[in-house]
């Protein structure tokens, strides 16, 4: 390999590597500095809710309002929480993004023509997808950053947290 191909490739990894840290680093400051609500989840047909080792996840929220249904797949839509009680409820929808003193989720319109939060997922261990399929009540504790990115923080079957040793 010529010098110049050995520079380009270093440059390359280095590249990956400080955008993977990156990556990382904006998630754990979301998890240790957001600010934690809970989110309640909207039913999903249970044939399809485990594929492979994660639970899919939909949330009440997710649903978009008729007068922003327009808006085309891979847009940014924010929704305003309020607390509804235990959890946390759409106050309303809005195209571009709230004041710094709302607690709102940034969403993207996905081809369904619902919301997807980046927080779709949630990765289980081999063989204990059922006990979440068969709950009669799933939350979903969050961390939302500064910008309304959310990370799932823990997800609380039937009133507690989940724990396939124990459930």
């Amino acid at each position: 390999m010529t010098r110049t191909a050995s520079i380009l490739f270093f440059a390359v990894v280095l590249a990956q590597a400080v955008g993977l840290v990156a990556f990382a680093g904006v998630r754990e400051v979301a998890l240790t500095e957001g600010r934690e609500i809970t989110l309640q989840t909207a039913p999903v047909d249970p044939r399809s809710l485990f594929q492979g080792d994660y639970a899919i996840l939909d949330y009440e929220i997710a649903e978009v309002p008729a007068r922003l249904s327009e808006r085309p797949v891979g847009a940014d839509v924010y929704v305003v929480l309020v607390e509804c009680g235990e959890v946390w409820c759409a106050a309303r929808y809005a195209r571009a993004r709230p004041d710094a003193a709302d607690v709102y989720i940034r969403g993207v319109v996905n081809q369904r023509g619902r919301l997807d939060f980046g927080i779709g997922t949630y990765f289980v261990p081999e063989g204990t997808g059922h006990i979440i399929e068969q709950a009669q009540d799933v939350k979903v504790v969050v961390s939302l950053n500064d910008r309304g990115q959310a990370v799932i923080k823990r997800v609380l079957v039937d009133g507690v947290p989940f724990n396939p040793e124990r459930n």
